[in-house]
């Protein structure tokens, strides 16, 4: 695992560099035509999409060219290939790709920092609500509003009432037939939240939702 000193110095750099790649998500954002195309699994892929990837791939390389990258929006690589990796980034350019095409503003930008198997450094933006969320191991987890001073963040403690954070996009039969049995077993209030992208994790991560259910790949 990476020392707290090393995770410490890569952070405001890993922080500038996913907010420098929201604003050229939000170049495209306020653009009329998002030059949207389709992946062979018929997922959207806009110009949004290439412009994050390319300039967080060159910013990680710029930073630590001994770590390598594994990109939602990197040509395909074998598992032959990275199996053997000790350390390695892996990014999600634009996290939320269909909110980004409806223009809600639901979508991220997420830079992770693998070790030995376990992530030990994240950041989460969110261009459009200029918010960001980070985290080290050891160092603890926080959340920054615009350039208000960053607060730390915690999961909530349990109450009465339990908030489930849905996906926008994803939400499909097996999650419906969860959150119904949910309403029938849990004894208090059950309030449903929609949230899109990696935005739920995060809701959950700073104690506004409770539970996220996930059943897609």
């Amino acid at each position: 695992m990476l020392s707290a000193s090393h995770l410490a110095a890569l952070l405001p750099e890993v922080i500038c560099l996913a907010k420098e790649a929201g604003r050229a998500i939000l170049q495209v954002y306020e653009r009329g035509d998002l030059g949207t195309t389709y992946k062979e699994d018929q997922s959207p892929l806009t110009d949004a999409d290439l412009a994050s990837h390319r300039l967080i791939q060159q910013g990680l390389h710029d930073l630590d060219a001994s770590i390598p990258l594994l990109s939602e929006e990197s040509k395909e690589m074998a598992y032959a290939q990275r199996q053997d990796w000790t350390d390695f980034w892996l990014v999600d350019p634009l996290d939320g790709t269909k909110e980004f095409i409806k223009r809600n503003g639901q979508f991220t930008v997420n830079i992770a920092l693998i070790s030995k198997g376990s992530p030990c450094l994240g950041v989460v933006h969110a261009p459009v609500m200029q918010t960001t969320y980070w985290g080290t191991s050891g160092l603890g987890a926080f959340k920054q509003n615009q350039e208000a001073d960053p607060q730390p963040i915690r999961v909530g403690q349990r109450q009465d009432v339990l908030k489930v954070v849905a996906s926008r996009s994803h939400a499909g039969v097996e999650t419906e037939v969860f959150l119904q049995k949910l309403q029938v077993a849990w004894t208090g209030e059950v309030e449903l939240l929609s949230m899109g992208s990696s935005l739920k994790l995060c809701l959950v991560a700073d104690g506004q939702a409770d539970l996220y259910p996930r059943f897609g790949p």
